[in-house]
């Protein structure tokens, strides 16, 4: 309602509280974990038993980068928890200020996003949350964040979140980049800055909102990285480091002046001057910048938003490669260089380094996908999978096998396999009558094995490895291996690092990519001559080369504008140009860098007297962590009740509760809930006294009050998470209520309460649903739902309400209802999705509201005293822009505008003629996506239209 959606407006603040939900969210964690904690100067650090080593580690490095970050953006932090969980292989880090902490998961994050010089993942993570977590505990002083922290400390730090997230990741981004390692951080990283030059060399130019705000539907969707960044580079450097510090102060105690204000203060430019002057540096920088000739162009590749990876050559004439699009499903795809022909032939997710082989026939692949826990939250865990063309079928070889960037090796299989912070090298062998086995060939310790590729010709291995920064190239024996990559690497570059090994059909070259130039480029290394070429000359990245089975030509990826397109180039063209042997040849300084320490020996000697022990939440969580203000719309009335709320959760956040009390109607209630998911399945508790309304058979309205205790158990099972999602929520509840009805205003006589037991199971099943980036809703799949209310053991109840008698039976009271949406694209290709449902309500009493089916769109209660009610709904999606662009000093930011048509029939089905006495509503509306602050709306303006009364009504809410 819009009501509502101004009130958040005045509260962005707040998140987004709603009665009978918790503030402090909840998760199921995969058991067995034995939680420890390590205690350093500034941090807790909460592992699982066997990470001790890691732990420690991980703790130096914080400790190592205190200092610096405090310099950078204020703030001070004491006994901060970080939680290391090492079970979830998509892998990332946060800071959340929402029960304040940073969580990490161990095994390093895939592909290249992040600076492989900056270090290992450690180095590359901590150092960068560490920055959140001390921007977020800076509360300023004597201001309203510091008023707000005396009821909620977790509250008064989430104004920080009202800040565009692209200048809280910027100045992460900058310490990483100025403060962690030679090289180092992203903003070293050609493979993250040229895709800035890439489109601010393009008409897409970002705007100074784009810079910094978060995007959905277009790509780059690490923008607010890329773009907070190079914004927070050129700050420092032309009003030095300190700004950064001023502006985060200054807002702090003025946070409704916004950051733009804030900025102005600690520069004296308002936020279109900023921009003018850094659009004016940037233009600058390229200009000075020698523009490259590449006259390969990509291939017409049919869809929009086109993120390709890894060309390979099924023959000389086809291609293969991984791509996700904006109208598109993920998958792999084949394209024939002839015809132009696009065919996906599987569709999947891909672990992020898209690594993936060919047999040497080429008559399967191997690749590995990330499958999602069925029950656990945040457990996913990579998983090779085989697949043959000619049967097109696929089987997974592993089971928890947390595998990736496979290889065939003759009629053997090589993967890499995840551990905490690093890599090991493992051999699968396949088993027809299970999971494969795995067993292991190589650990390096700290070092990350990055990549392997078997010679198609000798019995050799390019293995690219990750020491300290040092990312190169070896080319060892498979037998020899562990003594060899203890050696010097054949290739390693200075303030670069190489990528993505394929060797020549020959066996005697080996194409790489690397970065050391400042763009991504494509190198040969000949075996034979020991010599490298650079191959191809990209403006803007080009990486991921693949020979033609003739080793004529290669397939390769290059970067344009927001896009990774393939491309093919014979090497007759290539315009080679030999590296000097200086370059590319291991010398004492590359072996330095590889063994350089990665803290000083100050905090080594200290983290000697750094203590560990059993981690236990203790009932210290209980006290309350946040004191908000309630309020929520009762049954679609437009009347609120208002009230307090007190939450918390447990550093795990496997336990929660909240306690709300309000007053509506003359009247206080309240509504406590504690939900535990420390085990599997968990349980819900929940001791209320809620009003609602209900409507009699006159068409007038009643409270109703609803005493109860309630003991549930939530349960939702993921089936699968593969592109196309299926899940099952089911929520069985035993209650014991004691309900009671009332007249609404002055004098208003009021019924005795009926005693009764209630059971309760709510249902849902999502089947194959799936939703391209750009689709509004999805496109494919159904959702069904149902709920069913019995009365176990109830007394009935007489009241009189308004003159009349009502007398409920609750003896047979029941209550069902449920419904099926089934979805369909008719023109995928442009997001438009079809809705189609069916829903229903039958009860013997005032159980359930059945306005909850009825459609925004009429004009008022439609059946309101049927007991029994169908409804037939349409809604049909259709973007019409994605506009994706805002601004900072007003922080408004609109991410896309679309029409929807929709239609409801509303019936009760008891009716000897039902089809006739039914009510219908067919309606249009323009709804848009946007953004105050980083607080999200999708808000609508609807016109219904229902013909058998003539009646137009023009109302916001939802359709």
């Amino acid at each position: 309602m819009l009501r509502k959606s101004v009130a958040f407006c005045l509260l962005f603040v707040l998140i987004s509280i709603t009665a009978n939900a918790q503030f402090y969210p909840t998760q199921y964690r995969p058991p067995h974990q034995q939680w420890q904690s390590l205690q350093t100067t500034h941090f807790q650090v909460v592992y699982a038993k066997g990470n001790d080593s890691t732990a420690y580690r991980m703790g130096r490095i914080l400790e190592e980068h205190y200092g610096s970050v405090q310099q950078l953006v204020g703030g001070k932090l004491k006994k901060f928890p970080v939680v290391l969980n090492d079970y979830n292989d998509r892998s990332n880090g946060f800071v959340t200020s929402l029960h304040f902490r940073s969580e990490i998961e161990l095994p390093p994050i895939k592909g290249k996003s992040q600076n492989p010089q900056t270090g290992n993942w450690l180095e590359n993570v901590g150092p960068h949350e560490l920055v959140h977590a001390m921007q977020i505990s800076n509360l300023g002083d004597y201001n309203i964040p510091q008023l707000v922290s005396i009821f909620s400390p977790d509250l008064a730090r989430s104004f920080h979140a009202a800040i565009p997230f692209g200048m809280l990741e910027g100045i992460a981004v900058q310490h990483e980049t100025k403060n962690v390692s030679p090289d180092g951080g992203r903003g070293n990283y050609p493979l993250f800055t040229n895709q800035f030059n890439a489109t601010f060399n393009s008409s897409q130019r970002w705007s100074m909102g784009q810079l910094f705000q978060t995007s959905s539907y277009t790509r780059p969707f690490s923008r607010h990285y890329i773009g907070g960044y190079e914004f927070t580079a050129w700050l420092h450097k032309q009003f030095g480091s300190q700004s950064t510090k001023e502006a985060l102060d200054f807002y702090m105690d003025f946070p409704f002046l916004g950051y733009g204000v804030a900025l102005h203060h600690s520069t004296g430019e308002w936020p279109n001057e900023l921009y003018n002057m850094f659009e004016k540096a940037q233009k600058d920088s390229l200009n000075s910048i020698s523009s490259s000739v590449d006259r390969h162009n990509a291939l017409p590749i049919p869809f929009d938003g086109r993120s390709v990876h890894r060309p390979k050559w099924l023959s000389d004439s086809k291609l293969m490669f991984y791509g996700s699009f904006y109208n598109a499903r993920s998958g792999f795809y084949t394209y024939d260089l002839q015809t132009d022909d696009l065919e996906r032939i599987l569709t999947t997710n891909s672990v992020r380094d898209y690594h993936y082989d060919l047999s040497p026939d080429k008559s399967t692949m191997v690749y590995s996908y990330y499958e999602a826990n069925s029950i656990y939250n945040n457990t996913e865990k990579m998983e090779l999978v085989e697949y043959d063309f000619s049967k097109d079928e696929s089987t997974q070889l592993t089971k928890n096998g947390r595998t990736y960037a496979p290889a065939y090796l003759a009629d053997s299989l090589l993967a890499l396999q995840t551990q905490p912070a690093s890599s090991k090298l493992v051999s699968v062998d396949q088993s027809e009558t299970g999971p494969a086995k795995i067993n292991q060939q190589l650990t390096l310790g700290e070092h990350q094995i990055v990549a392997v590729a078997p010679n198609p010709e000798t019995n050799k291995l390019a293995v690219i490895v990750n020491k300290r920064g040092m990312q190169g190239l070896w080319i060892v024996n498979p037998k020899k291996m562990e003594q060899q990559l203890q050696q010097e690497p054949a290739v390693a570059f200075d303030g670069g690092s190489i990528f993505d090994p394929a060797w020549h059909p020959s066996g005697q070259k080996l194409m790489f990519s690397s970065d050391y130039s400042g763009t991504q480029q494509l190198y040969e290394y000949d075996l034979v001559t020991q010599s490298v070429s650079q191959i191809t000359n990209s403006t803007f990245n080009a990486f991921e080369g693949s020979y033609s089975p003739d080793g004529t030509r290669i397939a390769y990826i290059k970067q344009v504008t927001n896009e990774q397109m393939p491309a093919v180039m014979k090497l007759s063209q290539a315009n080679r140009t030999p590296v000097a042997a200086q370059k590319w040849q291991p010398n004492k300084s590359k072996i330095n860098f590889m063994s350089r320490p990665a803290v000083s020996d100050s905090i080594v000697t200290s983290s000697k007297d750094w203590t560990s022990s059993n981690y236990s939440s203790g009932l210290g969580w209980l006290k309350p962590r946040t004191i908000l203000p309630m309020f929520e719309e009762v049954s679609n009335r437009n009347v609120y009740q208002w009230g307090v709320g007190l939450h918390s959760n447990n550093l795990l956040a496997n336990q929660t509760y909240s306690a709300e009390f309000s007053y509506l109607e003359d009247r206080f209630w309240y509504d406590l809930i504690y939900q535990n998911k420390s085990f599997f399945p968990g349980f819900k508790t929940r001791l209320y006294n809620q009003p609602s309304y209900r409507y009699l058979r006159t068409g007038q309205t009643v409270l109703r009050q609803d005493r109860s205790l309630a003991l549930s158990i939530p349960t939702r099972i993921q089936l699968n998470q593969n592109i196309f999602s299926t899940s099952l929520f089911i929520e069985p509840e035993i209650r014991r209520s004691q309900i009671g009805f009332s007249e609404i205003g002055p004098g208003a006589n009021t019924s005795d309460f009926a005693g009764i037991t209630a059971g309760n199971l709510f249902l849902q099943f999502n089947y194959r649903i799936q939703q391209n980036i750009r689709d509004l809703q999805p496109n494919s799949g159904l959702v069904m739902y149902s709920e069913l209310e019995h009365y176990l053991d109830a007394g009935d109840l007489n009241f009189t309400a308004y003159g009349n008698q009502y007398m409920l039976d609750n003896q047979r009271a029941t209550g069902l209802r449920g419904g099926i949406f089934g979805f369909v694209s008719p023109f995928r290709q442009w997001n438009q999705s079809l809705r189609l449902g069916v829903s229903g309500i039958t009860q013997s009493g005032l159980l359930l509201d059945n306005q909850s089916l009825v459609s925004d769109a009429f004009d008022g209660p439609v059946f309101p005293g049927a007991n029994n009610l169908l409804s037939f709904n349409t809604r049909y999606t259709i973007p019409l822009t994605y506009v994706d662009n805002g601004g900072l000093l007003l922080p408004f930011y609109l991410s896309n505008i679309y029409l929807v048509a929709f239609s409801d029939t509303v019936t009760d089905p008891t009716f000897d003629n039902w089809y006739r006495q039914s009510r219908s509503v067919f309606g249009l509306g323009i709804r848009a996506k946007f953004r105050i602050s980083n607080l999200g709306f999708d808000i609508g303006i609807g016109v219904g239209y229902e013909p058998s009364r003539n009646s137009t009504q023009f109302f916001v809410g939802e359709f």
